[in-house]
């Protein structure tokens, strides 16, 4: 059997990188794990750090790689940047993991996404976008204010939650000032924060945000609250209710056209869920990441996670290119098939004719 050529696609953090808006770049100890992941699924991995040169970077290896494991943040390109990566390997013919430019470029932009899951009857806050100086409609106090294309709660604090007016023009000014962007006001919903992960059509175990459990009480999930959080997330059984939440989740993950992986944040206000926004591109931590979370609850290891997703991509990839992974993926499927085996199974749902399989502990 011959070795699958996969390049790691990622921001890598740099010595002095210590800005919030480098909380989605990675780590030396998730490259590090990321890549030795790859290596025992039967891969000669290379780790590319994506700059400005990435088109050129991508280009003088496209026939050399087989697969780009994708988990790039991009440059500085608003809602373009998630896309960069996958854009260039559609261009370039290069196989890559994860959703397609298309889905990126609506997900990065929040109020897109909000009105695409909407269309599709998943429940979403109202919402507004706002720069400095605009005047609110019709929605009440409290509310959420927000940069509207950003991730890993970048331009989020406790004083993201506004009461009044001079609260909402000051939260408006500093995403305006700090991002560079409008900010997305929305409908505050006081309830429960669930996120749900996806890793092709197996469901996670859904995580709960109880904020009544995490010191200090918060009521947003900020950096210096995701820092704090892990001990206090719960994961839910498998009850009507999750099931429920579960098909919600489905529902926005197919309206978004998302791929191989995925994770969603939501929250309920008077017992209906509603969706606050994908995360297409998860954080993928050995130890800290909720998709991570998730798949330890019920057994996956992280490097079997990693496994997991590459083999989602393949599955999907090998019709379009057969050449690129002729005996080169049995180490690959072993280690999927083996993986999934050994985890319980709590039923079936099944969206539009295709079924998901939820993962129980």
């Amino acid at each position: 059997m011959q070795k699958l050529n996969i390049a790691y696609t990622c921001n890598i953090r740099h010595s002095g990188m210590e800005d919030e808006r480098y909380g989605e770049f990675e780590s030396p100890a998730t490259i590090a794990a990321v890549a030795t992941a790859l290596e025992r699924v039967g891969a000669d991995v290379e780790v590319i750090d994506v700059g400005k040169d990435i088109y050129h970077q991508l280009e003088k290896r496209k026939h050399q790689i087989d697969l780009v494991f994708n988990n790039a943040e991009g440059l500085e390109e608003k809602e373009l940047r998630e896309a960069i990566v996958p854009f260039f390997c559609e261009h370039l013919g290069i196989p890559y993991t994860g959703s397609s430019p298309k889905t990126f470029i609506n997900k990065m932009d929040k109020a897109t996404a909000k009105r695409i899951v909407a269309y599709e009857g998943v429940p979403t806050a109202k919402f507004q976008l706002m720069v400095p100086g605009d005047q609110l409609k019709d929605l009440t106090f409290p509310l959420m204010v927000k940069p509207y294309s950003e991730g890993t709660s970048i331009g989020i604090s406790q004083k993201s939650k506004v009461h009044n007016e001079a609260e909402l023009t000051a939260a408006i000014a500093a995403v305006y000032s700090q991002c560079d962007q409008a900010a997305l006001v929305e409908e505050f919903l006081p309830g429960t924060e669930y996120t749900i992960g996806l890793i092709g059509n197996y469901v996670l175990p859904i995580l709960e945000i109880n904020f009544a459990n995490i010191p200090g009480h918060p009521q947003l999930r900020d950096p210096h609250v995701k820092s704090i959080e892990n001990p206090y997330i719960s994961h839910m059984a498998w009850t009507d209710q999750a099931r429920n939440f579960a098909k919600m989740a489905i529902a926005a993950h197919e309206a978004l056209e998302a791929r191989d992986y995925n994770r969603m944040d939501f929250r309920v206000r008077e017992g209906q869920l509603y969706f606050l926004e994908a995360n297409v591109i998860p954080g993928i931590h050995p130890t800290d990441a909720d998709l991570t979370n998730m798949c330890r609850h019920v057994g996956i290891a992280h490097q079997d996670m990693v496994a997991l997703i590459v083999d989602k991509a393949v599955k999907r990839l090998a019709l379009r290119y057969p050449e690129r992974f002729h005996d080169k993926t049995q180490w690959l499927e072993n280690i999927a098939d083996s993986t999934i085996n050994k985890v319980a199974k709590a039923g079936f749902l099944t969206h539009q004719g295709r079924m998901y399989t939820l993962l129980e502990k």
